[in-house]
């Protein structure tokens, strides 16, 4: 409770404190949140300077950071606040996302706010994305809900030196994994309309990778990353991040991790960087004498086309050092990987991603090997429709050493999210989204019996939303 109401403070404060102006800064574009606009690669410094206005802003995140790079923004102006409102109604076929479900579908609403706010200065960089509201049961009012999630990053740059300080965190009535309440106005933060955030490399994000029953929980993480540019073609980062998992319902393990990590990025061309990464993940599992850390290298290749394309891929080897291990093992071997690749055309969008990497276990494992899939695409059919398609797979399976000798688990969670837009006018439009939660457990005890479980979710709707215009702040 007490993170939902320093979130509203925080946004209040916000915009309380921003003076507005009732029109865009025209001719204006700003790097994304997180960049080093310095001292860009030698091939690059004509070309920017004869860039025209209205072009994509390049986004020159170090692939060895915290965020993963973008494909950069299409033309936006400097200072500005965006707001947004949507309801939506739906049908929810497993009110209690559970494996034994509940008979028939309940009907359920809700009311989301949204906000985009940017700021910039000659030194520096606010970006804020904020989304909340209520979810209401036509029936069962003690599922009723409140639901935020917050999004902001800082950038303070220098000629040769930047500070960027990250914070993400949720406040949510079940998980966010597939989660589709948020309707049209966005699966989370980062992303949706008006948003410049970055996302967080998986490693970093303290986010639930699985569907477990309802029941509050929030997850939050801060990350501070230092970045020097030694040359036109060298740049350094050096980053620290604290995140956690917290669960209001018993039963869930609460958890939390910290990851220190240094990298050196190098510039081929103007196009494409090499890098390499070292850091250690350091996991504690509150209420328990268990916990792990994780020491990890990684080489990292990056690639951008500004405006059009953004591939990322990072991997190498990984040990993990298990305390009071559970087995006569104590050590881990394990290779991770990342990899992400953006991809826009002029009426489309698309994003994959992969990640194998060793995850908090969600609050049901101390601890797991996770892997996960996520897809999202979008275009405009026509100047009034839009569609967009977004699944995702994630797999967990216990660590050996978390875990009872004998005892084996796999939790394959998965989600499919359909979109169809009508723009009703430039500022709303109605939606209709379907989508699709499912996770088989399979487990075998220390007797080495077979333990199968299946949950399945479908939620369908209609909702309205509207958003105003960009609106420039002084």
């Amino acid at each position: 409770m007490k993170l939902r109401f320093r979130v509203l403070i925080a946004l209040l404060s916000l915009t309380v404190t921003v003076p507005l102006a009732p029109a865009q800064e025209p001719g204006t574009s700003t790097p994304p949140a997180g960049s080093v606009p310095t001292n860009p690669p030698a091939e690059t410094q004509g070309a920017a300077a004869e860039a025209p206005a209205n072009a994509p802003v390049p986004d020159t995140r170090p692939p060895t950071g915290a965020e993963e790079i973008g494909v950069g923004l299409r033309h936006q102006g400097r200072n500005y606040i965006v707001p947004a409102l949507q309801v939506f109604a739906y049908g929810d076929s497993n009110r209690t996302i559970s494996t034994s479900g509940q008979p028939g579908t309940e009907l359920a609403g809700t009311v989301v706010a949204r906000l985009a706010v940017q700021h910039v200065t000659r030194t520096s960089q606010l970006t804020l994305d904020y989304m909340g509201g209520g979810l209401f049961y036509a029936r069962e009012s003690d599922l009723n809900s409140t639901l935020h999630q917050f999004g902001i990053t800082q950038a303070f740059t220098g000629r040769r030196w930047a500070l960027v300080l990250n914070d993400r965190a949720g406040y949510m009535p079940e998980s966010s994994f597939g989660f589709g309440g948020f309707g049209s106005l966005g699966s989370g933060i980062p992303g949706g309309f008006g948003s410049s955030l970055g996302n967080l490399g998986p490693a970093f994000s303290s986010e639930s990778t699985l569907v477990t029953g309802r029941g509050y929980r929030i997850d939050n993480t801060t990350t501070a990353e230092v970045q020097y540019v030694a040359s036109p073609r060298s740049t350094f980062t050096a980053t620290a991040a604290y995140g956690l998992l917290r669960f209001e319902e018993g039963g869930l393990v609460d958890s939390d991790h910290r990851i220190f990590a240094g990298g050196y990025n190098y510039n081929l061309t103007r196009r494409d960087t090499l890098g390499v990464t070292y850091g250690v993940s350091l996991f504690h599992f509150r209420g328990s004498n268990r916990g792990f850390d994780d020491h990890f290298v990684q080489l990292v290749y990056g690639r951008r086309i500004t405006g059009r394309l953004a591939f990322e891929l990072a991997g190498g080897p990984q040990l993990d050092i298990f305390k009071n291990s559970l087995t006569s093992s104590t050590r881990h071997y394990f290779w991770n990987l990342h990899s992400s690749l953006r991809y826009r055309w002029p009426r489309s969008d698309l994003e994959i991603s992969y990640g194998r990497y060793t995850s908090s276990g969600s609050g049901l494992l101390y601890g797991a090997e996770t892997d996960q899939v996520g897809v999202s695409a979008s275009r405009r059919f026509t100047r009034n429709w839009s569609g967009s398609f977004s699944p995702g797979y994630a797999r967990n399976t216990n660590l050996e050493q978390t875990t009872a000798a004998g005892t084996s688990v796999d939790f394959n969670s998965y989600y499919a999210g359909f979109g169809l837009q009508r723009a009703l006018g430039r500022y709303a439009d109605l939606s209709l989204n379907y989508t699709f939660q499912g996770q088989k457990t399979d487990s075998t005890d220390p007797l080495g019996a077979m333990i199968n479980s299946t949950l399945t979710r479908h939620t369908f709707g209609l909702g309205f939303s509207w958003h105003g215009r960009q609106l420039a702040m002084d």
